[in-house]
């Protein structure tokens, strides 16, 4: 009879323990299993939502944690285009290698975040370089506009040459004639 008590109080007491284990916030690899299956299914946002809590929990479990870590990463590549969510898969990331640095999953992101530190790079020296040419293109088109302004003014200091030479042979002609007049 003790041994039966003693048998039915260890596995309430191990039972117990998952329970105890799953309330307390661990993930769970059946969470994980239901987020591959998820995507398999092309249920991408469920499959999200499931990493994003197995990933945000307060404890983690090797071969759960890393493996969401790494999976959500991915999913969330798609939108590259987001600064905040390439800072947020560069800390997923850093959070798995540091974390979980002989994981499969870890040395897997290696190269992950290596391509996500030159994209990022690339995006950089790319927003630099457009500030750059719209900067140029400004000054560009204020230099037009002020040669245009300096073309006009040209052109206007031509024409009155043009007519301040007319006057001085005027002048001249009749500084001729006064002189044969003189003469005469």
């Amino acid at each position: 009879m003790k041994r039966i008590s003693l048998c039915i109080a260890a596995l309430l007491l191990l039972g117990g323990c998952t329970f105890i284990k799953d309330k307390l916030g661990y993930p769970r690899e059946d969470k994980l299993a239901e987020a591959i299956n998820q995507l398999e299914k092309g249920n991408e946002t469920a499959a999200k939502n499931l990493l994003v809590d197995i990933s945000n929990s307060r404890y983690s479990v090797e071969g759960v944690t890393d493996d969401a870590l790494f999976r959500l990463s991915l999913l969330q590549l798609r939108r590259h285009n987001e600064a905040e969510t390439m800072q947020s898969i560069q800390k997923r990331l850093t959070k798995l290698q540091t974390n979980f640095p002989d994981s499969q999953w870890s040395r897997l992101s290696w190269p992950l975040t290596e391509y996500i530190t030159q994209m990022e790079s690339s995006r950089n020296e790319l927003k630099n370089l457009k500030q750059k040419y719209n900067s140029l293109l400004k000054e560009n088109k204020e230099l037009s506009l002020a040669n245009q302004q300096m073309q006009s003014a040209n052109q206007t200091l031509t024409k009155e040459n043009k007519e301040i030479n007319l006057r001085i042979e005027k002048l001249k002609s009749l500084d001729i004639e006064l002189e044969k007049k003189n003469r005469r």
